[in-house]
């Protein structure tokens, strides 16, 4: 095993979100990294945002809603509130965003196989 087992999370530090200039992430687990098999993020979404409509091609999309109130959209199940302590799974090649943020969202983000880590560079 070449990557750390174990983190503490308020020792990874917060980069931009490269999606939204006023969000972040930590990278916790990378294959470029770490060389983790799998991607892990927390991600933050500023209030009054919406992440523009997007789709992992290879890799199911799992969130974990710890704080924050927003609608969340799937394609083929349309929108449903997002709230704390959903599980939501986004299958691969799905198109699919957290929109409208009326409360700052705070979630993690787990893809495996692993996603590109994407240095936040907000352009």
């Amino acid at each position: 095993m070449s990557y750390e087992v174990k983190k503490e999370i308020d020792k990874v530090e917060w980069e931009d979100h490269f999606m939204d200039k006023d969000s972040r992430i930590k990278w916790i687990y990378t294959r470029e990294k770490d060389g983790s098999p799998i991607t892990v993020m927390l991600i933050e979404l500023a209030k009054g945002i919406s992440l523009p409509d997007h789709r992992h091609k290879d890799q199911p999309d799992l969130i974990y809603a710890i704080q924050g109130k927003a609608t969340m959209y799937i394609e083929g199940e349309g929108e449903f509130p997002f709230r704390p302590g959903m599980v939501i799974m986004v299958p691969p090649n799905t198109t699919h965003a957290v929109r409208n943020v009326e409360e700052t969202v705070l979630m993690y983000n787990v893809f495996a196989p692993a996603i590109p880590y994407k240095k936040g560079e907000w352009k």
